[in-house]
């Protein structure tokens, strides 16, 4: 989700077409066991695809920039078998690779197989030469934000900083009874509020968020606000950039334009 940085995954078996076929690959394990390499369309980075030659087994992970929409697929392709390519760098065992500094997305080689995992946890292990499996957040990490509040309905919300671009503020709202997450940033380039379920929020109820009593709003605000960004943020002075009203019944947040999240003890709803 855009402005949730939670990986929901979907598992095809979809086979890719011959335009999606990849051939310049960023690195190879040991033994050509298997091949990775990011993949493009016409605007931006699209996804990321791995592939095992000994069986033409292909998996990928697609919309690797829009946290929203991030799934896996895979699938077999017999253009995949017996692809070789000495060009192609190794990452021995033992060793890392990173898309960049961001580490959008960052692989393991080891000798058991290789783990790739989308920076917001959604992953996948290809064995050496047999067997796969997809990681639905469980190797990802806890929600990580600025402590704000707690409320009685049993969410936790702060500043995410998890984040790509900080001067974007994103408000996150999770609930540790159910994994439930729900956030909005302050642009959310027209997609607003969003929701997932990460299995890390289960249970966790770190300390610093004070209570939200019933009847009170809670505003987040920022000195040095624009369409695109706002910085300087406190809950001191400036413009209101995030607003939540802690009902009986729900706590509803939104930002600027209008753009939130509602949630209560049995239903939420992002808008």
């Amino acid at each position: 989700m855009t402005t949730l940085l939670v990986a929901l995954a979907l598992a095809t078996t979809q086979a890719p077409s011959a335009s999606e076929q990849q051939t310049d690959y960023s690195f190879r394990t040991p033994g050509h066991a298997v091949y990775c390499a990011m993949e493009f369309d016409a605007r931006q980075v699209d996804g990321f695809r791995c592939i095992t030659p000994n069986d033409g087994f292909w998996i990928r992970i697609k919309g690797l920039l829009h946290p929203r929409e991030p799934k896996i697929t895979k699938g077999y392709n017999s253009a995949y078998k017996r692809y070789r390519n000495n060009a192609v760098p190794v990452l021995a065992f033992n060793r890392r690779w990173y898309t960049s500094d961001a580490q959008v997305v960052s692989c393991w080689s080891r000798s058991t197989g290789l783990t790739c995992k989308h920076y917001d946890g959604l992953s996948f292990w290809l064995g050496r030469y047999k067997g796969y499996r997809i990681y639905f957040d469980a190797p990802g990490f806890r929600p990580s934000v600025r402590p704000l509040f707690r409320t009685s309905h049993g969410l936790y919300c702060g500043i995410n900083q998890d984040t790509l671009e900080p001067a974007n503020p994103g408000l996150l709202c999770w609930a540790p009874r159910s994994g439930l997450e729900l956030a909005v940033y302050h642009n959310t380039a027209g997609q607003g509020g969003g929701s997932g379920r990460r299995e890390k929020a289960k249970g966790y109820r770190p300390p610093g968020f004070r209570m939200l009593a019933i009847g009170q709003t809670f505003t987040w605000r920022c000195r040095s606000v624009t369409a695109g960004f706002a910085e300087k943020c406190s809950t001191a002075s400036g413009t209101a950039v995030f607003t939540c009203e802690n009902e009986a019944a729900r706590l509803t947040c939104k930002n600027l334009k209008g753009e939130g999240f509602w949630v209560s003890r049995t239903s939420f709803y992002a808008f």
